[in-house]
Parts: structure tokens; C-alpha cells; sequence
């Protein structure tokens, strides 16, 4: 009988699959049974792990050996621990969002709700503290909100950038008159 299940990971690239789902890659220290025996004393090497947590349910946690299709499924997760961020959060942090107490922020750090990707991803049923499920509705509105501006905003950086250069073209073009004159 097999211990794994295979799944196709394409299945799994929409980037709302995982809403709601927390993923830490790290280093754990594991036996190896045979050069502990060729040594005669315990022999461990660090293996890659990854652990899961469905946001707001710290109670249902998964650690384990990282597998390949994790590497591919949490592919930015992973990218950020092999670059050393210890952390991994994908998304706006909690303290980064204005009308979230600090209070609050420590509470949802608590149940494993890290950003507001997070806690707009739970599910009702996880909603199970006073004004849970108003600021879940909150998290939801304010994501809906950027999302909706994000052309405007990115367009907004581009004609900045624009503007930039032109003015940076207009000092160049105005050298050679300078020294001219």
C-alpha cells in the first residue's frame, strides 16, 4: 500500500487554490541510519521539510518531508526559503494593514493567520472568535478593492517612471546648450 498520493500539479496553479493555506519550507535534522551504524554513533543530516496550516485552523498542522510537487505547488514559498527569509509570508502582512490592531495581529498570529490573503481566505466555520467573520468580510472587501485598482496603480508607476525620464532627457538635451552658451 502507498503512503502518498500523486497529483498533477497544474492542477493546482490557480492562484486561489491555496487561499487560506499557510506553507513554510525549513531544514530538519534526520537520522541517517547508515552512516550511524558504519560510524557507531548517531549520524543526522538536514533534510528539506515543509509544514502546512490551513489559516485560522492550528490545530490541523502537516509536517513532513518536502516533496517535489510541494516545491512546485508552494514554488514562491520555496524560492524565498532557499534565499534564507526564515519567514516565507506570501501576501500583505497583517501589521502592514492599517485598521488591524496589534492586538489583533497577535491574536491571528496565534491561529497561524499571517496576512490578509489569510484571513480573507478562511473558511466560515474557522470564524469562531467575536468579530471573526466581519473582519474575514473586511479582509475580502479591502482585497476586492486593490485588486480592482491595481490597473490604475500600476499605471499610475509607469507614468511617474515616464515623467522621470523625461525630465531626466531634458537636463541631457539642455547640456550641450549649456556649455554652448
Amino acid at each position: 500500500m502507498r503512503d502518498t498520493v500523486e497529483f498533477d500539479v497544474s492542477d493546482m496553479q490557480d492562484p486561489y487554490s491555496d487561499k487560506g493555506v499557510y506553507a513554510k519550507f525549513y531544514f530538519f535534522p534526520m537520522e541517517d541510519h547508515k552512516a550511524s551504524a558504519e560510524q557507531g554513533r548517531p549520524i543526522f543530516s538536514d533534510r528539506e521539510f515543509i509544514e502546512i496550516i490551513a489559516a485560522g485552523n492550528q490545530n490541523n498542522i502537516v509536517r513532513r518531508p518536502a516533496t517535489e510537487m510541494d516545491r512546485q505547488r508552494f514554488r514562491r514559498q520555496y524560492t524565498m526559503f532557499k534565499q534564507g527569509d526564515e519567514d516565507q509570508v506570501v501576501g500583505t502582512p497583517l501589521k502592514e494593514v492599517p485598521w488591524i490592531t496589534r492586538s489583533q495581529i497577535e491574536e491571528f498570529a496565534y491561529r497561524k493567520i499571517r496576512t490578509l490573503e489569510d484571513l480573507a481566505g478562511m473558511s466560515d466555520a474557522q470564524c469562531n472568535a467575536p468579530g471573526m467573520y466581519d473582519m474575514k468580510r473586511k479582509a475580502e472587501a479591502w482585497l476586492k478593492k486593490a485588486n480592482e485598482a491595481a490597473p490604475f496603480t500600476a499605471m499610475s508607476a509607469e507614468i511617474e517612471a515616464l515623467k522621470a525620464e523625461l525630465a531626466a532627457l531634458k537636463t541631457q538635451a539642455e547640456e550641450p546648450k549649456k556649455k554652448a552658451g
